[in-house]
């Protein structure tokens, strides 16, 4: 049985904007239980909105002695934000994770953000297929 990233990707995703600030994202990431959200911006055309993915933030870059009046643009990580097709395989994902050493992939199909992909779902993955 081939394991698509759509079969064990989290959902739904969290978003903010370069403008948050990190006060709100350390909240939003307590309230949510989460340690990633993707940084996205619009596009001004509408109806059809696109969606950009500028960067990430991660706990890890929350944890640095960071002021809380800091926006995100301050820490976000905007060059190692890796992303991968909802039916791409859960062995690619786990390739591109590990080629990239990174904790935290976004899960694109159509050009919407439709999960993430965290090394906590590979262990969940593996927990679920291979110990039962």
């Amino acid at each position: 049985m081939r394991i698509q990233v759509k079969d064990f990707m989290s959902t739904p995703v969290t978003t903010a904007t370069g403008g948050n600030s990190v006060r709100e994202i350390r909240a939003l990431m307590k309230e949510k239980g989460i340690h990633a959200i993707p940084i996205i911006s619009y596009s001004n055309e509408t109806p059809n909105v696109e969606i950009t993915i500028r960067g990430i933030i991660t706990a890890t870059d929350i944890s640095k002695e960071v002021s809380s009046s800091a926006i995100v643009e301050d820490v976000m990580t905007s060059s190692n934000v890796h992303v991968i097709h909802t039916d791409s395989s859960a062995n690619a994902a786990a390739k591109m994770m590990l080629r990239h050493d990174v904790h935290h992939i976004v899960a694109m199909e159509d050009g919407k953000i439709k999960g993430m992909i965290s090394s906590m779902d590979f262990v969940k993955l593996v927990a679920e297929h291979s110990l039962g």
